[in-house]
């Protein structure tokens, strides 16, 4: 009797590993959140799923425990900017000079084969406690999400600077005694 419900799971993980691979839910080399842990797919075996993490962690899912996946590296991949400017800053400057360094970006002989869409400027996304965040999205290719999500940022903070447009940050004033 234990023989046969120890059998159940190993089935199971069986069954689930010839869905995944016949449904081509993701293959090797694709980088996928699976139960929580996110990784470049090094191995599927009938049982098992082996992902390997960024930090080098390799990882071992039961293929029969697998209920969710993404895989985020299908087809293509979507940056989501959020840039978070001073209250005191004009939005409409802001999302100008945010169109104007990503479309820099986009045509920019070295990323723009990475760029399926040319970005959109969503526009204002929240009014927060010290920022009003603008979002822009730029549509790229699968791999290099990565790669133009730091290029972006890096670009934006570096023009943001160059305008004068203030990035807020958290801060405290603790005042003691009368005022």
């Amino acid at each position: 009797m234990a023989v046969g419900f120890g059998a159940q799971s190993l089935v199971k993980d069986v069954i689930s590993g010839f869905f995944i691979l016949a449904e081509d839910q993701y293959q090797i080399g694709d980088v996928v959140k699976i139960a929580g842990v996110a990784g470049l797919v090094v191995d599927i075996r009938p049982r098992v799923t082996v992902l390997r993490d960024l930090d080098g962690n390799v990882h071992y899912i039961p293929n029969g425990q697998i209920t969710v996946t993404s895989n985020l590296t299908q087809e293509f991949a979507q940056v989501v900017l959020d840039v978070g400017v001073a209250y005191k800053e004009s939005v409409d400057r802001v999302i100008e000079v945010l169109s104007d360094e990503l479309s820099i970006l986009r045509n920019d002989d070295e990323w723009r084969e990475k760029f399926l869409e040319d970005p959109q400027i969503l526009g204002v996304e929240t009014l927060g406690d010290s920022a009003v965040t603008v979002r822009a999205v730029m549509k790229v290719g699968a791999d290099d999400r990565w790669l133009v999500r730091r290029e972006a940022q890096r670009r934006v903070k570096n023009r943001l600077d160059a305008e004068g447009i203030e990035i807020p940050f958290p801060h405290l004033t603790v005042y003691q005694g009368e005022a």
